[in-house]
């Protein structure tokens, strides 16, 4: 079988397995596919959507921990005292399940495509209703390069339809 190695020193390159955070794909999939099927999104030149059709059409859970020292981290905070996990957008004073008070926050940070995904909204002022995020969300066009419609592309149209309900 493929042992993976390294590309510069070619040492054998050891997986090790540990826990990871992931967000189901299929119903943030669904509506984001509606999008671009109804029109509300529309690429141009139009042969790029079956680049995000294939993408998003046989979607798969996304990972979105890494274990890097840099970069939003992930708002999970552990309970020494029960053992339960809480994810809350501010870090909690106790925890939820059992009051207790020594809370540890996860040590990964998000994926860099999960924040950037929120780009075309979080720029303008959300989850603030400001005058800036009311004026020019949605946009009506975004230039960008074809190799990045599934890494960048579609995580913004899914991204963009469960945080504010409109396509970007």
């Amino acid at each position: 079988h493929d042992v993976g190695t390294c590309y510069r020193c070619h040492t054998t390159i050891e997986p090790m397995v540990s826990k990871q955070w992931f967000v189901r794909m299929e119903p943030l999939a669904k509506p984001a596919i509606k999008a671009v099927r109804e029109g509300e999104t529309k690429f141009i030149p139009e042969r790029f959507e079956k680049v995000y059709f294939h993408w998003m059409e046989n979607i798969k859970d996304w990972c979105i921990s890494r274990q890097l020292w840099w970069g939003h981290r992930i708002p999970a905070y552990y309970c020494e005292d029960c053992g339960d996990v809480t994810v809350a957008k501010d870090a909690p004073d106790c925890c939820c399940h059992c009051g207790g008070t020594h809370l540890t926050q996860d040590e990964d940070t998000l994926d860099t495509w999960f924040s950037s995904a929120l780009w075309p909204f979080s720029t303008l002022g959300w989850p603030e209703n400001t005058d800036d995020l009311k004026y020019f969300y949605p946009t009506s066009t975004l230039v960008t390069g074809y190799d990045i419609i599934f890494f960048w592309v579609a995580r913004m149209i899914f991204s963009a339809i469960e945080q504010t309900g409109k396509a970007p």
